[in-house]
């Protein structure tokens, strides 16, 4: 692939497409954790999607600075030391290692820099002091720094807000903070430190840095022509992105800051978002186990970015079934030798489709659609004249690349959570049956109740389901991991 066409994201500030990545390199700056527990499933949705955009990017010819901060430094790490009686660097080394642990599930890749805000204090520090000498940042004498709103007249812009329509102080701010502030809306900086708290020494006295500040210094430092990208989710806009735009514009109103603001909609079950304060969290590891890190993957890329999206079981089990369907596809042209006219065509109009959606606003549904079409043709072809299964070599290679660039596991073992409403006094059960090629859903019942009788001491009926299944062309293998069904000789 090149770099002959433009790549658009619709940018959050002016609401209009905006190109980059004309010389061929992308700068991209994605907000990432705050470590001070396990990211859940709605956590997920942007590394995921990021990393599929990284991939076609470096599969398109751009050279890509992928830049991915870590908060190991805030109030609610130092809340969850304080709650467990540990230190504060204990915790942040305990879920920075669960983070990266998740992103190997998942099949994302680390980004090419991933500083962390620790690291990161001097040039903070720096930064506060080029604004207090631009008149956009003040010490009112009590250990902190704050940034004067009223100092930057475009303050709403990204959040489409005007200054009478915002909140007072900022969230998790000291209630004490108020009365040294000059505005409600002015935010901190610069904390003054507190007994027991991790500090650093500054002109304005010992303490560290605002939890805004961190991701302009990161990018300034790694991304110094500006980030072409900075992604982050829809709840940052305000009072996060506003801020940090803020700061950066007023600290170098020379420099280019960002060029596209990319936001990813929140992620929910039906009754509500899903997030820690709320209690709406399902853990990835949970969530993998059950439908596969395809299906999570499926899931993040068959909706816009750009939209919110919806977790339900019904939904990832929908979303793995789609990805079954791809695979079975592919599998039976895995073995093509041979190139139709038709599968040329396929090909090309898919790479064609593929391209065009991603250019346009990073449209990861869009493309997909065009992988489903090509599917669909191919599939119709090869169940009337099943010799044509031999003729699709440039179909099988183009969906082997858009597999790699989608981060689409061709080898992941598919798995079903078959639950059994039980025949005895215990209620329902769940059984995890794994397979290659899925059966039918009357299979995976009677594999997975062989499985439950197995586990009760109910041979006869265990072997009764064996042999029944195997009269079908259906093989199980029974494993610590759960039962897998496969086809055998009928």
């Amino acid at each position: 692939m090149s770099t002959d066409a433009s790549i658009f994201v619709r940018d959050t500030l002016s609401g209009e497409p905006v190109e980059v990545g004309r010389d061929g390199s992308i700068g991209l700056y994605v907000c990432g954790p705050t470590v001070y527990d396990h990211i859940h499933v709605g956590n997920a949705r942007a590394p995921v999607f990021w990393d599929s955009v990284v991939r076609y990017l470096r599969g398109r010819g751009y050279e890509v600075r992928h830049v991915q901060n870590i908060t190991d430094i805030e109030d609610k790490i130092l809340a969850r030391a304080a709650e467990e009686g540990v230190s504060w660097e204990e915790i942040v080394a305990r879920y920075t290692e669960s983070f990266h642990e998740t992103l190997d599930l998942l099949g994302v890749a680390r980004p090419d820099v991933e500083p962390r805000a620790t690291e990161y204090v001097p040039e903070m520090i720096a930064l506060i002091e080029e604004l207090i000498q631009g008149g956009h940042a003040y010490a009112p004498g009590n250990g902190d720094v704050y940034f004067a709103v009223e100092s930057y007249p475009e303050y709403g812009a990204l959040s489409k807000q005007r200054p009478d329509e915002m909140r007072g102080p900022e969230e998790g701010a000291d209630s004490g903070a108020a009365e040294h502030k000059r505005s409600p809306l002015d935010f901190t900086l610069w904390k003054g430190s507190k007994p027991g708290e991790p500090s650093w020494e500054s002109p304005w006295g010992t303490g560290r840095p605002g939890w805004h500040l961190e991701c302009s210094a990161m990018v300034e430092k790694h991304l110094p022509g500006g980030a072409d990208i900075h992604g982050g989710g829809s709840d940052l806009r305000f009072p996060h992105h506003e801020n940090e735009r803020a700061q950066s514009r007023c600290a170098h109103p020379e420099r280019e800051f960002v060029r596209a603001w990319a936001h990813h909609g929140m992620v929910g079950f039906s009754e509500g978002k899903m997030a820690k304060s709320t209690g709406n969290i399902l853990g990835v590891d949970e969530v993998v186990e059950r439908h596969g890190r395809n299906a999570v993957r499926m899931w993040v890329l068959q909706s816009h970015y750009s939209q919110p999206i919806e977790y339900s079981e019904d939904i990832l089990a929908e979303k793995r079934r789609s990805y079954v369907r791809l695979v079975r596809l592919y599998r039976s042209l895995s073995g093509s030798r041979g190139d139709s006219d038709l599968s040329a065509k396929l090909a090309a109009d898919m790479r064609r489709k593929f391209d065009s959606a991603m250019q346009d606003d990073l449209n990861t549904p869009e493309a997909l659609a065009a992988v489903f079409e090509a599917a669909r043709q191919a599939g119709q072809e090869i169940s009337t004249r099943p010799g044509a299964a031999e003729e699709f070599a440039s179909l099988k290679e183009a969906l082997e690349d858009i597999f790699g660039v989608l981060g689409l596991d061709l080898g992941e073992e598919f798995r079903s959570d078959v639950l059994l409403n039980g025949d005895d006094d215990t209620g329902q059960h769940h059984v995890m049956v794994r397979y290659e090629e899925e059966p039918r859903q009357d299979v995976l019942e009677r594999v997975a109740r062989r499985e439950h009788s197995r586990r009760r001491k109910d041979f006869g009926t265990a072997d009764r389901l064996r042999d029944e299944l195997a009269a079908e062309g259906w093989i199980v293998e029974d494993s610590p991991e759960g039962p897998f069904v496969g086809r055998g000789g009928v």
